[in-house]
């Protein structure tokens, strides 16, 4: 792909996420037909809302599967936390469980062990958001959604775990609650099974950024699937025995 179409694409998305008219399929010359590409319209896009990485959301169990979406640093917030339903109108959810790197990661790290990446790393909870810059998520090729961040719309970040074993996560129980109704409750629902897999994957990846920096957190896909809100719900996570966490969709105005 040439950088002109990569950028075309960039601004197509960034003019979305800002408030623009969504989009119904990236141009032609514009579409990513690698992950590589998606994975260089994402920096292109960041470059042009002069935004900050806070996160990234990951998927794929091996180095060369490894696909992974940008998480903004406006859009990542402590739990208990409020998103204009305005500003994600998609208000679908999902309980993960990520990974904060306690080391700034560099391009020796792509030989990481798991025993390794236990030390380098915290666990703590979150609730990914999931939103679109696209008119249909559910039409939209999976190479457009890794291009539109792996279609993050935010992510809102529990405290620290600091005494659950890392090879308790493949069992952990969870509860989602919706506008007060449970809709949600699984033990060992991962569909990775170990979301540690998928992190790990993404930190081993030989496409991923060279350097990658402490406090970054990496969370690794739901529990629970996707699941969707509604304009004034609050959503609660429970994992396990810990505090829940928990987010609100408010009718407000987007700022």
């Amino acid at each position: 792909m040439q950088q002109d179409a990569i950028t075309e694409a960039a601004r197509l998305l960034a003019a979305a996420r800002c408030g623009g008219r969504s989009l119904t399929a990236l141009p032609a010359h514009a579409m990513p037909t690698t992950f590589a590409e998606a994975a260089a319209i994402q920096q292109a896009t960041l470059r042009l809302l002069g935004e900050e990485v806070a996160a990234y959301k990951v998927a794929g169990i091996t180095p060369d599967t490894a696909m992974w979406g940008a998480i903004l640093r406006s859009r990542a917030k402590p739990s208990p936390s409020a998103f204009s339903a305005a500003m994600v109108p998609m208000l679908g959810v999902e309980p993960e469980v990520a990974f904060r790197l306690e080391v700034d990661i560099g391009p020796a790290h792509r030989t990481l062990s798991l025993a390794e990446f236990d030390r380098l790393t915290s666990i703590l909870p979150t609730i990914e958001i999931v939103d679109t810059r696209f008119a249909r998520y559910e039409d939209v090729p999976l190479l457009h959604r890794a291009a539109d961040f792996m279609s993050n719309g935010g992510l809102v970040v529990g405290e620290t775990w600091t005494s659950t074993p890392p090879e308790h996560l493949a069992a952990l129980a969870v509860t989602v609650e919706i506008g007060g109704v449970v809709v949600a409750h699984a033990t060992g629902g991962h569909a990775n099974g170990d979301p540690r897999l998928p992190a790990l994957a993404f930190l081993r990846a030989p496409g991923r950024p060279d350097v990658i920096a402490r406090g970054t957190i990496i969370t690794a896909g739901s529990y629970a699937g996707l699941l969707r809100a509604a304009p004034g719900d609050s959503v609660v996570v429970r994992f396990g025995e810990h505090d829940p966490i928990s987010l609100t969709f408010t009718t407000e105005p987007q700022p």
